[in-house]
């Protein structure tokens, strides 16, 4: 499943870096949207075409993505312009999280990740620093360097490990390390709460 699970952050990554919907990516992988869909979940293996087809349109549009040079993360590297508004893009599909649950997660609200996403918009010296820095403790680095207009965002096994529990059930999402406490039936049934709510009338 680890591995189902990189290469489904990877296809968020990308779509995220070249800012596709996933109708619009598979018309250009010749796939359908289910397809799509299905290989950004962890559960879903990704055919090795697709994944050709993938790094190819990748290419096209000035961006690489790494899953093969190590087993211990995944990596996308692009040029251009607006970069910042990309890595939080890409580090918010990487967790497959939606603005508001971002934001909470990073310390920032969710109109802040909004602009911050938005192509055209520069974001601020400190919303940046607290991006990066809050993101690092997740397990995702984002290197940009705006002098030669390039950026890498890895994600690492740790954050991998995070993701693929989350999306499995085994994590709260907002809580990392958190794991949830499985309840027995004979435990639900001994606690008043339940007892009351199915007590026959």
């Amino acid at each position: 499943m680890y591995e189902t699970t990189r290469l489904a952050i990877g296809l968020r990554m990308a779509r995220a870096a070249v800012q596709l919907t996933q109708n619009a990516l598979a018309a250009e992988l010749g796939v359908t949207k289910i397809v799509v869909a299905r290989n950004e979940k962890p559960d879903m293996a990704m055919r090795a075409d697709t994944l050709v087809r993938l790094i190819y349109v990748l290419r096209q549009r000035g961006v690489e993505l790494d899953v093969f040079s190590t087993l211990d993360s995944v990596r996308l590297y692009m040029t251009g312009g607006e970069l910042d508004a990309a890595a939080m893009r890409i580090s918010r599909a990487a967790l497959s999280m939606n603005q508001q649950g971002f934001a909470d997660c990073i310390g920032l609200t969710k109109a802040i990740v909004t602009r911050g996403e938005r192509p055209g918009v520069t974001m601020r010296s400190d919303t940046w620093h607290t991006f990066k820095v809050k993101v690092k403790e997740l397990g995702i680095v984002v290197d940009w360097v705006p002098m030669v207009a390039d950026l890498t965002v890895v994600v690492n096994r740790p954050a991998i490990e995070r993701i693929e529990a989350i999306q499995q059930g085994s994590l709260l999402p907002g809580e990392p390390g958190k794991e949830l406490i499985p309840t027995s039936l004979e435990d639900k049934i001994k606690s008043k709460n339940w007892q009351e709510k199915h007590r026959i009338k």
